[in-house]
C-alpha cells in the first residue's frame, strides 16, 4: 500500500474519531438531561402526581392529553357553574403536537388538571414554564391570570401576536392545581397549537434548569463576542479589508440568533408585531447560515471557487427575497424547503472541507476539518430535535468545536506566515544587502560620466561663441540643472549606505547656524529659479553657536530646504530658531502643498516620497533625520493639507569655552620645502588680505598662517563690515567663509564680482564640503579658489600665494594698460598741434608761446606717474583737460565751443585720464563729425550723496544700435579702448558703470557718479 493512501487512511480515521467524540458528548449531555422514564403522563386532562414525589433537580414535562376548548375562551373563575360550556366541543389533545392542523377556529382553551401529592409540604413552591406558542397565550393558575405573551382575543382587531417564552413561580397549598391557557392565532393560517413542552417542577429544580441554560448561552455567546471583537480589531488596526467585516458579521448574526432562540421576547424591543418579528428572526437565521457558509468558502483555499458556492448564494439571496416579501402563511408552507437548504449548504461546505483536509493533509487543513465536523454534528442533531421532541438546555459544544476549529486554524495559519515572514525577512535582508551594494556601486561608477555631461554643458553654456538659439541655451540650462539634482541623488545613496554600514563619522565643532542657512540658501537658488519663492531667515545675530559636523549640517538644511522648494511652487520659505531645554531648535516652514496623515507616517521610510510624481529617490528625509540622531537631536513634521508644512529639529548648543581649533585647521606632519621669498620673484611688498568668517576662532587661525611680514591680514566677522573695506582699500586677496549670516559667502563673492573681475581681486571660497554643488556654486558666483575644511594649512598656503602672484601679475598689466591708454595720443595730434606752434610762430608768437606752454602742461600731465594710481584729484584731472581743450580750440577755432558749468569748493577724487577720455570723444567723435562744430559742456555739481560729472556735447549723436551695445558693456573691437578703460575702471572703484544717453544729430551726454566718503 501506497504511503498515500495509508496517510489518506489515517486522516480519514482521525475524523471519524472525532465524529464518535462529538456525537459521544451529544449523547452524555442529551442522557444527563432527558426526563426519567417514570415520568406521568396526562390522561384526559389530568395530570397525576399523587404518587410522585418531586426532586430538587427533576423537570416534569406536561406531556399528553389536555383538555381542548376550540373556538371558546373559558371564564377561569366560573368553570364549574357555566353552563353554556357545555354546549360546546370539548376534545382532548396530546401537548406537544407534532403536526399542527389547519382549522378554521383562530382561537381556544386548554385545560389541565394537576393533582398533587399529599405528602408534599403545604409551602412548596413550584414553577411552569410556557414555551413561545402560536401566536398568544395567556396562563391561568386556579382561575387567576399570572402570565401572557401578547394579547389574547376572539377577533383579530383586539389580537396581538407575540413571541416569547415565560416561567411562573408559585405556591400552592391545595392538593389540586388548575392550569387553563388561552390561545389565539390570527397571524397564520393554522389553528392555535402548542408544539413544544411545557415544564412544570420545583422552583429550585426550574432554576437550576435556567443556571445550565443561562451558562451555556453565556459560554456562546462569549465565544462569538470574543470573534467578532477579534476581527473587528483585526480590521481596525491589522487588515482594513471588506472580507475582515464578513468574519465579524459572520460571528454577530449566529449571536443574534441564538440570542432569539434563547428568549424570543428579545424581539418586543423592536415593537414589531408577529408577522415581521416571525420575518427578522427567520432572517437572522438565514443570514448566519449564509454567513457560515462564506466564512468557510474564505477558509478554504483549493474549494474556494468551487460552482456550488456561486449556487448556494443564489439560493440564500432568493430566499431572503421570499422571506420578506411573502406573506407568512407562504413562509410556514415553503418552511421545509428552508431547512433543505441549510442541510444541503451546510453538508456541501462540510464536504468540500474534509475533503480539501485528506487532499493536503496539513494541520491547518485538519483544524477547518475539526469546525466543518462539529458544524456536521450541530446539523445533525438540530434534525433529530425538529423530529423528536427534545427540550433540554442549550448544547454549548458544537460551538466551542467549531471555534476551537477556526481558533487552531488562525494561529497555525499565523505560525506558517511567521515562518513564511522569516524566510522572506531573510531574503529580503540580503536582497536589500545586494541592492545596496549594487546602488552604492552604481552610483560611484554614474557618478564619474554624470559630472562630465555636466562639465561638458555647462561648457558649452558659457561659450560667448556659441550660436545657441535662447530657447535652446535655456533648456541646456535646464539640463545642467537637471545633471546636478542627479548629483544630490547620488550623494544620497552614498550617505544612506554609509549610514546602514555605520561607517558615517562626525567631525562635531561650534557652528554657526546663521551663517550656514544663508549659505545653503545660495547653493539652492538655481532651484527656484522659475518660482516665486521668498527663502528668508529670522534668526537673530546673537543666536549661540550649536555642536555640530558643518559638512553634515549644510547637508541637513540643504536637504530640508529642498524639499520645501520642490512642494512650494510659490510663497514663502522662512527658517527660525529658539532655545528649548539646552538644544537650538531650528524650524523650517514653507507656505507648500503640505502633507496629509498618510503620508506624513511614510515620509521616513527609505524611497518614500510626497507623490508619485517626484523625481527624488525618496532619500532626503530620512538621511537627514539620521544625521540629526546621530547629533543628538529629533527631527518632526507638521503639516496641513493646502496649507504648508513646519520641520524642526533640534541640535545641542556650543559650550563657549569649547576650543575647536583642532578640528578646523589640520596640523601639518611637513614643512614648507619652499621658502617664502622664494615662491615667488615678487619681493619687497606687502600683500593685503582681507579674511571673513562669523567666527573669530577661525580667523586667528588662519591670521596665524599668514604671520610674516610679508602679509598685512586684515579679519573681520560680518559680510557687511567687508564690503565698507572693500570699497576704502585695495586688496590682493580675499579669503571667504562660505557659511556667513546675512549675506553668505556666495553672495558676498557675487557682489564683490560686480566691482571687480577674476583677475582684479582673487577670491578664495572655504566650504565645508568637497561635492560638486558647492564647488559650482563658488565658481558660479565669482570665485577663483576653494580649500574645503577643515583646512589644510599647506594648501591654503600655496594656494592664497598662487592668487597673490596672479593678482600682481594682473596690476602689472593694469599698469600697461594705463600707459597704453596715455599712448593713446594720437600722432597726428602731436604733428597737427607741433604745426599749429609753428604757423603762429611767424602770425602771432604770444599765441605761440601760450599754446607751447599748454602743450608741455598737457604732456607733463598725460604721463605722470600719478596716472598709475587709482584715483587723483580732481584738480589734476580739470588741468589736464584744460591743457587739451586749449589746444583743441586753437586748432579748430570757432568749430569747438567749450562751456563749464562746475561748483564750487568740490575736493573729490577721480580715476586719472577719465574725464579727459570723455572729453577727447566728444570733441572728435561728436561736435568735429559736423561742419559747423559744436559746443562740449564740462559739468561738475556737488550733491548731497556723490557728485555727479557729466561731459554734454551737441554733436552728431550716437547711433541706436552702437547705443544699445554701449549700454549692455559689450564693446566692439572698433570702439576704442578709452571708453572702454573708463567704464571698467568706475565699475571697479565705485560699482556704478557709465550713463550714455544720446539722440542721433541732436547730441550725447555721458555722465558718472563719484560717492562722497
Amino acid at each position: 500500500m501506497s504511503l498515500l493512501k495509508k496517510a489518506t487512511i489515517r486522516h480519514s480515521l482521525f475524523i471519524i474519531l472525532i465524529f464518535i467524540v462529538l456525537t459521544t458528548l451529544r449523547i452524555l449531555w442529551l442522557a444527563y438531561f432527558s426526563p426519567s422514564s417514570e415520568q406521568p403522563i396526562a390522561r384526559e386532562g389530568v395530570f397525576d402526581l399523587r404518587d410522585h414525589q418531586l426532586s430538587d433537580k427533576e423537570v416534569l414535562y406536561l406531556d399528553g392529553e389536555w383538555l381542548y376548548y376550540p373556538g371558546l375562551l373559558i371564564d377561569p373563575l366560573n368553570i364549574d357553574h357555566n353552563k353554556s360550556l357545555q354546549s360546546f366541543e370539548q376534545a382532548t389533545r396530546v401537548i406537544p403536537m407534532q403536526e399542527p392542523e389547519a382549522t378554521a377556529e383562530r382561537y381556544g382553551t386548554y385545560r389541565l388538571k394537576i393533582l398533587l401529592n399529599d405528602n408534599a409540604p403545604k409551602d412548596n413552591r413550584y414553577a411552569i414554564r410556557i414555551p413561545a406558542v402560536s401566536t398568544a397565550s395567556a396562563l391561568y393558575l386556579n382561575g387567576k391570570l399570572v402570565e401572557q405573551s401578547g394579547k389574547v382575543a376572539t377577533d383579530s382587531h383586539s389580537h396581538h401576536g407575540q413571541v416569547a417564552t415565560y416561567t411562573h413561580y408559585f405556591t400552592n397549598e391545595q392538593p389540586e392545581l388548575d392550569i387553563i391557557l388561552h390561545i389565539s392565532n390570527f397571524d397564520t393560517a393554522i389553528s392555535p397549537t402548542i408544539n413544544k413542552k411545557i415544564w412544570f417542577t420545583s422552583a429550585s429544580a426550574m432554576a437550576h434548569q435556567q443556571i445550565i441554560n443561562n451558562l451555556s448561552f453565556a459560554t456562546i455567546s462569549i465565544t462569538l463576542l470574543l470573534f467578532a471583537l477579534f476581527s473587528s480589531l483585526v480590521f481596525l488596526f491589522i487588515y482594513p479589508k471588506p472580507i475582515v467585516l464578513l468574519f465579524t458579521i459572520g460571528f454577530l448574526l449566529p449571536l443574534a440568533d441564538e440570542l432569539i432562540s434563547h428568549d424570543p421576547s428579545i424581539l418586543n424591543w423592536l415593537h414589531l408585531d408577529y408577522v415581521w418579528s416571525f420575518k427578522l428572526s427567520s432572517i437572522i437565521f438565514l443570514g448566519s447560515s449564509f454567513f457560515f457558509v462564506q466564512f468557510m468558502r474564505v477558509l478554504l483555499v483549493k474549494y474556494r471557487h468551487a460552482k456550488s458556492f456561486q449556487w448556494l448564494f443564489a439560493f440564500y439571496a432568493l430566499s431572503a427575497f421570499f422571506t420578506i416579501f411573502l406573506p407568512i402563511n407562504w413562509l410556514n408552507t415553503i418552511n421545509s424547503l428552508y431547512f433543505i437548504l441549510y442541510v444541503i449548504s451546510f453538508l456541501s461546505v462540510v464536504v468540500l472541507a474534509l475533503r480539501e483536509y485528506l487532499e493536503n493533509q496539513t494541520q491547518s487543513t485538519a483544524f477547518i476539518a475539526l469546525a466543518a465536523l462539529g458544524t456536521l454534528n450541530g446539523i445533525i442533531w438540530a434534525y433529530i430535535k425538529s423530529n423528536y421532541s427534545f427540550d433540554i438546555p442549550m448544547y454549548p459544544f458544537d460551538y466551542l468545536f467549531m471555534m476551537l476549529g477556526f481558533s487552531g486554524y488562525w494561529f497555525k495559519r499565523f505560525f506558517e506566515n511567521k515562518e513564511q515572514i522569516h524566510q522572506l525577512i531573510a531574503k529580503l535582508q540580503k536582497d536589500d544587502a545586494l541592492k545596496d551594494e549594487f546602488l552604492s556601486s552604481s552610483s560611484k561608477k554614474l557618478w564619474d560620466p554624470m559630472n562630465k555631461m555636466i562639465t561638458l554643458g555647462q561648457s558649452i553654456y558659457d561659450n560667448p561663441n556659441n550660436k545657441l538659439m535662447a530657447d535652446d541655451k535655456q533648456n541646456l540650462k535646464h539640463l545642467i540643472d537637471i545633471g546636478r539634482s542627479m548629483s544630490f541623488s547620488l550623494n544620497d545613496i552614498l550617505d544612506f549606505t554609509r549610514l546602514k554600514e555605520g561607517n558615517l563619522h562626525l567631525h562635531k565643532q561650534n557652528v554657526s547656524i546663521q551663517g550656514t542657512v544663508y549659505g545653503v540658501f545660495d547653493l539652492l537658488r538655481f532651484i527656484t529659479i522659475g518660482k516665486q519663492i521668498q527663502m528668508s531667515s529670522t534668526i537673530p545675530r546673537s543666536f549661540p553657536n550649536v555642536v555640530a559636523d558643518e559638512n553634515r549640517l549644510i547637508q541637513i538644511l540643504f536637504n530640508l530646504l529642498h524639499n520645501a522648494i520642490k512642494y512650494t511652487s510659490a510663497g514663502s520659505i522662512k527658517i527660525s530658531a529658539q532655545i528649548e531645554n539646552n538644544m537650538a531648535v531650528i524650524h523650517i516652514r514653507d507656505t507648500g502643498l503640505g502633507m496629509d496623515d498618510a503620508i506624513q507616517s511614510r515620509l521616513f521610510s527609505p524611497y518614500e516620497q510626497g507623490n508619485d510624481n517626484n523625481d527624488g529617490i525618496g532619500l532626503g528625509l530620512l538621511i537627514s533625520k539620521r544625521l540629526i540622531e546621530l547629533h543628538g537631536g529629533t527631527l518632526q513634521i507638521h503639516s496641513i493639507p493646502n496649507k504648508g508644512s513646519d520641520v524642526f529639529f533640534t541640535l545641542p548648543l556650543a559650550d563657549e569655552n569649547v576650543n575647536e581649533e583642532q578640528s578646523y585647521i589640520e596640523e601639518e606632519d611637513t614643512h614648507l620645502l619652499v621658502e617664502e621669498k622664494n615662491s615667488s620673484s615678487i619681493t619687497e611688498k606687502q600683500f593685503n588680505i582681507l579674511m571673513i568668517d562669523d567666527d573669530p576662532v577661525n580667523l586667528t587661525i588662519m591670521r596665524s598662517l599668514f604671520a610674516t611680514p610679508e602679509y598685512a591680514v586684515t579679519t573681520v566677522t560680518s559680510s557687511e563690515k567687508a564690503l565698507e573695506l572693500l570699497q576704502r582699500e585695495e586688496w590682493d586677496l580675499v579669503i571667504i567663509d562660505a557659511m556667513l549670516p546675512y549675506i553668505s559667502g556666495y553672495a558676498l563673492t557675487e557682489i564683490i564680482r560686480e566691482h571687480y573681475s577674476l583677475l582684479e581681486l582673487p577670491v578664495l571660497i572655504l566650504t565645508a564640503r568637497n561635492y560638486p554643488a558647492d564647488v559650482y556654486t563658488g565658481f558660479a558666483h565669482g570665485a577663483n579658489d576653494y580649500v574645503t575644511k577643515p583646512i589644510n594649512s599647506l594648501e591654503l598656503k600655496v594656494r592664497s600665494r598662487a592668487l597673490i602672484d596672479l593678482k600682481y601679475s594682473i596690476n602689472q598689466r593694469l599698469h600697461l594698460e594705463t600707459a597704453w591708454l596715455q599712448a593713446q595720443i594720437q600722432p597726428h595730434f602731436l604733428f597737427n598741434t607741433l604745426n599749429s606752434i609753428a604757423s603762429l610762430s611767424t602770425i602771432d608768437t604770444d599765441r605761440m608761446i601760450d599754446l607751447m606752454h599748454h602743450f608741455g602742461e598737457y604732456l607733463h600731465a598725460s604721463f605722470d606717474a600719478r596716472n598709475l594710481q587709482r584715483v587723483v584729484s580732481l584738480k589734476d584731472e580739470l588741468d589736464l583737460v584744460r591743457s587739451y581743450l586749449y589746444i583743441s580750440q586753437q586748432r579748430f577755432g570757432d568749430l569747438l565751443n567749450i562751456e563749464w558749468d562746475i561748483d564750487d569748493n568740490i575736493n573729490i577724487d577721480i580715476p586719472p585720464i577719465s574725464l579727459q577720455t570723455l572729453v577727447e570723444n566728444a570733441i572728435c567723435h561728436g561736435v568735429l563729425k559736423q561742419e559747423e562744430g559744436g559746443t562740449v559742456c564740462i559739468r561738475i555739481k556737488d550733491c548731497p550723496n556723490h557728485v555727479a560729472v557729466s561731459v554734454i556735447d551737441n554733436g552728431v549723436g550716437i547711433d541706436s544700435s552702437l547705443l544699445d551695445l554701449l549700454q549692455s558693456g559689450s564693446y566692439s573691437p572698433n570702439s576704442g579702448v578709452g571708453l572702454r578703460n573708463t567704464d571698467l575702471r568706475l565699475k571697479r572703484i565705485y560699482g556704478q558703470r557709465l550713463q550714455i544717453n544720446s539722440t542721433l544729430n541732436e547730441g550725447t551726454t555721458i555722465s558718472f557718479h563719484i560717492p562722497k566718503k
